[in-house]
């Protein structure tokens, strides 16, 4: 049986650990918690007459006009990868002249007529909803065809037959001219696609 004595020894260093214990986990700095209650400005749309001024340095040093001209230069996926980067870019990525020139130059031979009456009678006059739903062929990539065959193998001194899967790639890349190339390769897709992403191929 244990003495008093030594109980009473022991309720000090208790004490002593749950305090270390409350203080390394209760008390934590989290710098997150500071942002609670914090209210961000919105930004105001693109052409607005909104008189607040913008906070952000890169839209005080770039204009509007400034701004879709640059945007004007990009592929539609890299204006859905603009549009992620703040409200503002949002806003002026939905801007209907960025999209409606990306779809006349994906389906230009149909013509621009054509082009026009579908927008308004299929699309409700969205460019930018004309280019996410409409069919088209991707020019910035590879499609691959995965294809299997099943090959008899040769029977010598063998009770059983050996049958062989034979799986092979089928690769196709358009080209805005309208040209397309394709071949068959054993290699896997994932190695080919990082050969068709390095910069030598680029360059060719």
């Amino acid at each position: 049986m244990a003495s008093p004595d030594i109980s009473i020894d022991i309720r000090p260093e208790f004490n002593s650990f749950d305090h270390l214990r409350s203080t390394g986990y209760i008390s934590t700095d989290r710098p997150w918690l500071k942002l609670y209650g914090i209210r961000v400005p919105p930004v105001s749309p693109f052409n607005s007459l909104s008189s607040t001024p913008d906070l952000a340095l890169i839209h005080q040093c770039l204009p509007d006009e400034l701004l879709i001209e640059i945007f004007g230069r990009m592929s539609p996926y890299t204006l859905g990868r603009a549009a992620c980067v703040c409200r503002k870019w949002k806003y002026t990525t939905r801007n209907p002249t960025l999209w409606r020139n990306a779809c006349l130059k994906t389906w230009q031979r149909n013509g621009i007529e054509a082009n026009f009456r579908m927008v308004q009678s299929l699309y409700d006059s969205s460019w930018r909803k004309m280019w996410v739903q409409r069919p088209r062929i991707r020019i910035d990539g590879l499609y691959v065809s995965r294809n299997t065959y099943i090959h008899t193998g040769i029977t010598e001194w063998q009770f059983k037959k050996t049958v062989n899967v034979v799986c092979y790639y089928r690769y196709l890349r358009f080209f805005p001219t309208g040209k397309f190339l394709y071949k068959d390769f054993p290699t896997e897709s994932q190695r080919c696609c990082q050969v068709h992403a390095s910069p030598s191929i680029k360059r060719r």
